[in-house]
């Protein structure tokens, strides 16, 4: 799935909001062949994931910032999925309220 910089941003922001907010809870039970070690990484992953500045590489460049978790080999492909379901969840939910607002 292509994600722009402006949706990976959105992302993130959204999984921060609903933590804040204590709205996004991990089930006791999962579905994995290794529920602690599932767990174990989405944990680590959440841990390392965030905000990373990276310097332009010649003055025609912009200095920015990136969204990973991608640090000494770490992966972050589990916070991506998370933040992927809550986006896009979220788009369908105002979808959804938008095309039941129309119709009242």
């Amino acid at each position: 799935m292509l994600t722009t910089e402006q949706v990976k941003h959105a992302m993130c922001q959204l999984v921060v909001v609903l933590l804040k907010e204590r709205r996004i809870h991990v089930a006791k039970q999962i579905v994995s062949r290794n529920q602690q070690e599932a767990l174990a990484r989405l944990r680590e992953q959440m841990d390392v994931y965030g905000y990373q500045h990276k310097a332009a590489i010649n003055t025609f460049q912009k200095d920015r910032l990136a969204l990973s978790g991608k640090i000494g080999g770490m992966r972050d492909d589990v916070c991506i999925c998370l933040q992927l379901a809550c986006y896009f969840t979220q788009i369908e939910e105002q979808r959804a309220f938008d095309q039941h607002s129309k119709s009242t």
